[in-house]
């Protein structure tokens, strides 16, 4: 789903017209409520991510990476993995490796969205719950006579964010290390 098809989504959900002047009305508050959304499942999906990166001297920052990154999980070279530290500020130094190309996997952070053909950061079965977030808080922000209606949609987006599973079985998503 694209921004413009879940605001469309929210606003029937709402009983609420899609045409040109409502979209306009909505359109700030409601990439605002989705993009909190995409921050708050990103919490328990954790995306990873995988980058190539020439480095000069064996050492990179994390914003040369193409996402923000919350947590840097491996660093391999020519297929092989290398031990990192972190080093000052937001530097990683690689010490296996001198200068050459690495493959960096981190846990990224999801890109807002801004324009309505940006499509969220996350899998398209998990675009649903963006939905029932937005429509929860824009019930939750209106007349307390109308508050109660969101907890229903919360309740839904509760109940299929339990679902989501941080490791959907990779080859490296559980394994035992012997560190003696």
């Amino acid at each position: 789903m694209t921004l413009n098809d879940i605001i469309v989504s929210a606003l029937a959900q709402l009983d609420r017209g899609h045409d040109a002047q409502t979209m306009d009305i909505w359109r700030d508050k409601f990439t605002r409520f989705a993009n909190d959304a995409v921050t708050d499942i990103c919490t328990v999906y954790q995306p990873r991510r995988t980058d190539k990166i020439k480095t000069i001297d064996g050492t990179f920052t994390t914003a040369m990476l193409s996402r923000g990154c919350r947590k840097v999980l491996g660093v391999k070279r020519e297929g092989c993995e290398e031990r990192f530290f972190d080093g000052d500020s937001s530097e990683v130094i690689v010490t296996e490796g001198g200068p050459g190309e690495i493959e960096v996997t981190y846990r990224c952070v999801p890109r807002e969205l801004f324009s309505s053909t940006d499509e969220p950061d996350i899998p398209q079965w998990m675009h649903g719950l963006i939905v029932s977030y937005v429509v929860g808080r824009e019930r939750a922000a209106g007349d307390v006579s109308l508050q109660r209606g969101g907890n229903i949609y919360f309740q839904m987006y509760e109940a299929g964010k339990a679902s989501i599973r941080p490791n959907l079985g990779g080859a490296d998503s559980q394994r035992i290390v012997n560190r003696w």
